[in-house]
């Protein structure tokens, strides 16, 4: 399989109201392969006006189009022949992502393939089992509280996974009934463009998604100001969701954020050290470290630290760089060059703030490997709170450890940042487990083991500024209470 040969020689063109659309002035960015930092593919800049455009499109395709008519059986039936067919067109999906997003292949293909896949089925039947409650009041009044749509959804997607996590927030904002506008990231574009394609080849009604690509300074400040988008979700870095904030307060429009992540990883000294060893790496080094939800800050018990380093050091250095297309290759770039550079220079700090390092922090020296964005995993021993790589989102394949004696002090390191998004546990003592899950602040919690096996069917939220707003279908809904009074001749008093 050559992965180019899914990708287009013509400049990849705006999807507004169910066509390709070329905008006004002709402006382009390139899709670079995180492998050589090589481009190979042009993609259109939107401007305000076709911004604009795909705002009004999605509004008359809510309001005046079939799809704010439809039922919820048709919006079901129109998820699942959409799952069909990217289950179909799941090679092209997977190269593409793989290709510009630099992930593993097989990865792209059996992981976020099968998510997005199983998302849109899994949201064509929640599109079936909506249901509001009847609230008693007494014998003469029914209180019905309904769950409606939104209207019109802009949805601004992070640039670490575009296709598993668009399937998965678009299959939530359809089967809930709403319109949409996606926004995705510069550095991560051709899938979702991809994808609204296969929704009207699916039989999706014209102007129910649009794709707008383009600066996020352009683009996602008018999807954020429109008065005609109703609600904005977005997935990715605190300070910019803080400027999501900040740019809707004209509208004031429900927003819903998924932030950032210095997620804590607790390992007490009843375990079993080799396996926990092995998860523990996983938890920093799923698609290098480009996760929010990484256990990012390894907080070990002092009588197993020196022994379980020792051990995870020989685990990351048995990584294999490469091009994530090589099936032998384990460890994939950084997406971006100016990412990889931030990352390094958190590196050199971790180095001048004095944490011991364990292994990585030195660029590889190999040709090929040095024309890409590879940062070899890195582990810092003995890190501080006060460190800024203790505080601060790396986002990348480095992890940080530090000792502690007492249940009660790894509760204070694992709750010392300001961020709240997930967290690990692992323990042979259940109820010690279930104790610290429940006290770590954070949405998601993983008592041995880490990652979610439920990311649709139990999404996370974000504590602390890692987020605002409940996940799952409900994110893009909003409730409206209905008081029946069912007496003849009632009064008001």
């Amino acid at each position: 399989m050559n992965p180019m040969d899914y990708i287009r020689k013509e400049p990849y063109q705006l999807f507004i109201n169910g066509e390709r659309v070329t905008p006004e002035v002709e402006d382009t960015f390139e899709a670079v392969n995180p492998v050589n930092n090589e481009p190979f593919a042009v993609i259109y800049k939107a401007g305000t006006k076709e911004t604009n455009a795909a705002i009004a499109a999605a509004r008359e395709a809510y309001d005046n189009g079939p799809w704010g008519r439809m039922s919820c059986r048709e919006r079901s039936d129109l998820l699942y022949k959409a799952a069909e067919l990217l289950q179909e067109r799941l090679e092209a999906f997977a190269a593409v992502e793989a290709l510009e997003c630099g992930k593993l292949y097989g990865s792209a293909y059996y992981f976020d393939g099968d998510k997005s896949v199983d998302a849109l089925k899994y949201f064509a039947g929640v599109a079936r089992c909506m249901k509001g409650e009847i609230v008693p009041i007494d014998h003469d009044t029914v209180n019905m509280v309904q769950w409606y749509p939104h209207g019109v959804v802009g949805e601004i997607l992070p640039w670490n996974g575009p296709f598993m996590m668009g399937c998965q927030k678009l299959g939530a904002i359809l089967a809930a009934g709403n319109t949409c506008i996606v926004k995705p990231s510069s550095w991560a574009s051709l899938t979702m463009l991809m994808f609204a394609e296969l929704l009207l080849d699916a039989g999706f009604p014209k102007g129910v998604v649009n794709v707008v690509t383009g600066s996020g300074r352009i683009v996602g400040d008018a999807i954020v100001k429109s008065d005609d988008v109703d609600m904005v979700a977005m997935t990715g870095g605190t300070d910019t969701g803080k400027a999501i904030i900040a740019a809707s307060n004209e509208t004031v429009k429900d927003i819903a954020l998924e932030l950032g992540g210095k997620s804590p990883n607790i390992v007490f000294e009843d375990v079993d050290v080799d396996d926990v060893v092995k998860w523990a790496k996983f938890a920093f080094t799923l698609n290098s470290g480009e996760v929010c939800v990484s256990g990012t800050r390894l907080i070990l018990q002092r009588s197993i630290y020196e022994e379980f380093l020792t051990k995870l050091k020989v685990e990351c250095e048995s990584a294999v760089p490469g091009d994530g297309f090589d099936p032998k290759v384990t460890l994939a770039p950084l997406i971006h060059k100016e990412h990889c550079d931030e990352v390094w220079k958190y590196i050199e700090s971790g180095k001048a703030e004095g944490a011991r390092l364990i292994c990585g922090g030195t660029p590889y020296t190999d040709p090929e490997l040095a024309k890409g964005n590879f940062v070899p995993i890195t582990v810092f021993a003995d890190v501080t709170p006060e460190m800024r790589i203790f505080q601060e989102e790396i986002f990348g394949p480095v992890l940080c450890v530090t000792p502690f004696d007492t249940e009660e002090e790894a509760l204070k390191i694992a709750n010392g940042t300001k961020y709240g998004l997930a967290g690990g546990v692992f323990t042979k003592d259940i109820k010690r487990g279930l104790r610290v899950a429940q006290a770590i602040k954070g949405g998601q919690i993983y008592v041995n083991s880490y990652f979610s096996k439920a990311m649709a069917e139990s999404p996370g939220t974000g504590w602390k500024q890692s987020g605002i707003g409940v996940a799952g279908i409900k994110k893009y809904m909003i409730s409206k209470t209905i008081f029946l009074d069912t007496k003849d001749g009632s009064v008001p008093f």
